[in-house]
């Protein structure tokens, strides 16, 4: 699997949406935590805390429930569905005649009809969405990288920690303070053992560890200071072992290292880590009972720790945490110079950048939703948007527009992998006359069909020869499809399995009713029931222009069509939501149709991110045709083969609704229907 295509998996999409919400809702938090703190001035410095670390849990909170919100769902609130703003109009063809690969060939859109309701700027808004959007799996590849190192990094700095507490042996504890250790933690109400130990790693006190903490003291710590400034300090570590600060430092650097592109992570995180200090200070000075020592016992750490060489990370506490000067000033209620009203100012004008930041990037997305809902464009409904579900079924296996060379077998293989990766559990309907070569049976063919098979994946039938039962005899036509099932009903009952759906070829039932009627009965009494497609599309055409490119070795060809294709069948989509809803009023789960053709291999986990993003869930062809609507009255037969909603809605006496036309880019490679179009009005 190529770079691309893991970029294009929903992992990436979600994790990509993920980090652009999290500019502002980050912003937000950072906002808020400012506003509050601000007025929380006159609060204990633990209230403070408490106010940052909510903050904190909240900012890992938000982004972490707005992946599994668009891991269960695929579309983000903020994020439309894009509807077509281009008018790619192209004459009407003479009739919807099918293409040879099995889908149905669709008519274009009239000048100006189906794609009415843009506005000037909708070329240059989708381009920025386009590009926005595609920017978002780079983004999350970055940012996974970026994680990878600081883990690394903080992981490193654990490892240190747990030698520099290693080499805290028995020969370094400080036997002769360990009258002042007990009664410090008697006062402060520690019940956990602490031992206190000399460290050549460390140059002011520090605390390390949490369930077995040591307190380790510099040995210039222990000349420096007089016994009672030490006490103090050493107050301030065990105030640390207390309210388990090592712990929530280890989270909260966690949250750092997840967070740390966000400044807002950090000016709420320095906060967290300044408010820790002066309320461990406040507990130390409370054990002591002296301010004055222990405000010089910090000045005087802060002569010590002028030259640092201390080799324990941060997620150690040192007894110099935060700025000294502030906090002896703090202790002895001095009046510093006003700092901390400018800090939420601050955060507010970063936060607010942030937010900024985050509205330029969605703008063109959000604006695309109202001029699309003011307009005629289709786009779905919030509320038709809670819950969508699609099955997802092939026709033309084993491959269409394939040599069948290893090749093939490599095209299966990905397909297969991506459907797992999807969770998609689909029905492949089987073209029986490409199991043959020159007559005679092609095991490697057929061993396509048993990947598919072991995958967990359906077969189903579309006959032998794909005819079309609108120019076949009825008789000839039920020979084909018995003919048809030789192989694949074989393959199906060496796994306890049954053909249980057969697809008309080309999506045409027939010429009349009669026809029609008579040959369902026969598929009844077969245990069959007909594959009811409601998303078709011309799939098979991108398909073989793609296959006809990598033949000829077009790898620009190639590219322009794979690019081209997705956003194509996501115009579809728009297209037929809005028929389902126009029709029946609501959207039933959708049964899509798709080729199997190297092109849907190489891009299918980019149409299934595009669904996911849409509020797609997968459900299988069962599923999707238990639901009422395929139970509504299907009357119509004739030359075209046409989706079942198109179906029903002329049922309902409504007219023909013109589909989404193709790209301009597309339209060279029209030929091939327009050649099948044409052979087929002379044969009638």
């Amino acid at each position: 699997m190529n770079l691309q295509a893991i970029l294009n998996h929903a992992l990436f999409q979600n994790l990509g949406w993920t980090l652009a919400h999290s500019a502002w809702q980050l912003a937000a938090i950072a906002l808020l935590y400012g506003a509050a703190n601000a007025s929380m001035r006159r609060a204990s410095s633990q209230a403070r805390y408490c106010a940052a670390c909510l903050a904190l849990l909240a900012m890992l909170a938000l982004p972490a429930g707005t992946f599994l919100a668009l891991d269960s769902s695929g579309a983000p609130a903020q994020t439309p569905a894009r509807a077509p703003a281009t008018d790619y109009s192209a004459p009407a063809p003479a009739n919807g005649a099918s293409g040879a690969s099995g889908a149905s060939v669709k008519s274009h859109a009239r000048p100006g009809e189906a794609l009415d309701g843009g506005e000037a700027g909708a070329p240059l808004r989708l381009w920025a969405e386009e590009r926005f959007a595609k920017l978002l799996p780079w983004l999350a590849l970055a940012w996974m990288a970026c994680v990878a190192f600081l883990l690394a990094r903080l992981a490193g700095g654990w490892l240190l920690n747990r030698r520099v507490r290693r080499e805290a042996d028995e020969a370094s504890q400080l036997h002769g303070y360990a009258g002042a250790l007990a009664r410090l933690r008697a006062r402060l109400g520690v019940a956990r053992a602490v031992r206190l130990c000399r460290s050549a790693l460390v140059e002011v006190p520090t605390v390390v560890g949490w369930l077995r903490p040591v307190v380790l003291v510099p040995a210039c710590a222990l000349t420096g200071l007089s016994a009672a400034q030490l006490e103090a300090v050493i107050a301030h570590e065990l105030a640390h072992v207390r309210r388990h600060d090592y712990l929530v430092n280890l989270l909260q650097s966690f949250v750092e290292t997840l967070l740390f592109y966000h400044p807002a992570v950090w000016y709420v995180s320095r906060r967290a880590r300044a408010e820790r200090e002066h309320a461990c200070d406040d507990l130390a000075v409370e054990a002591t009972g002296d301010v004055l020592v222990y405000a010089r016992a910090l000045a005087e750490l802060e002569q010590l720790r002028r030259q640092p060489s201390s080799q324990v990370s941060r997620l150690a506490l040192a007894a110099s945490g935060g700025s000294l000067v502030q906090r002896v000033q703090r202790l002895l209620k001095l009046q510093p110079a006003r700092t901390a009203p400018r800090a939420p100012a601050a955060a507010a004008l970063v936060a607010a950048a942030a937010l900024a930041f985050a509205l330029a990037g969605a703008q063109g997305a959000v604006a695309s939703r109202a001029a699309d809902a003011r307009g005629r464009a289709r786009v779905a409904k919030p509320e038709a948007a809670a819950r969508r579900r699609v099955a997802v079924t092939f026709v033309a296996l084993p491959m269409v527009n394939t040599s069948y060379t290893p090749r093939a077998e490599k095209d299966m293989r990905k397909l297969l992998a991506s459907l797992r990766a999807h969770d998609v559990s689909a029905v492949g309907f089987v073209n029986a006359a490409q199991l043959y070569k020159d007559g005679v049976q092609d095991e490697s063919r057929v061993d396509l069909l048993r990947m598919w098979l072991d995958a967990g994946m359906e077969l189903g039938s579309e006959g032998f020869s794909h005819p079309n039962l609108y120019g076949t005899p009825l008789e000839d036509f039920k020979q084909d499809v018995q003919r048809g099932e030789y192989v694949t009903s074989q393959l199906a009952a060496e796994r306890g399995a049954r053909l249980r759906y057969f697809s008309y070829p080309f999506l045409n039932v027939g010429p009349d009713r009669v026809t029609k009627e008579a040959f369902e009965r026969f598929l009844a009494g077969r245990g069959m029931r007909v594959h009811k497609v409601t998303i078709d599309n011309w799939d098979w055409l991108f398909g073989r222009a793609y296959a006809d490119a990598r033949r000829a070795g077009d790898d620009e060809t190639m590219r322009r069509v794979a690019d081209e294709y997705v956003p194509y069948m996501e115009r579809v989509f728009d297209f037929y939501e809005q028929l389902s809803r126009d029709t029946l009023g609501y959207e039933p789960p959708q049964v899509l149709m798709l080729t199997a053709n190297a092109l849907n291999c190489a891009k299918f986990d980019e149409l299934a991110a595009m669904l996911k993003r849409r509020g797609y869930e997968f459900v299988t062809l069962d599923e999707a045709m238990r639901d009422k609507a395929y139970r509504q009255p299907d009357t119509y037969t004739g030359s075209w083969g046409i989706s079942w909603l198109q179906r029903w809605a002329m049922a309902r006496g409504a007219d023909f609704r013109d589909e989404p036309p193709l790209p301009p880019y597309m339209q060279q490679f029209d030929t091939y229907s327009k050649k099948w179009q044409s052979v087929n009005a002379e044969k009638k």
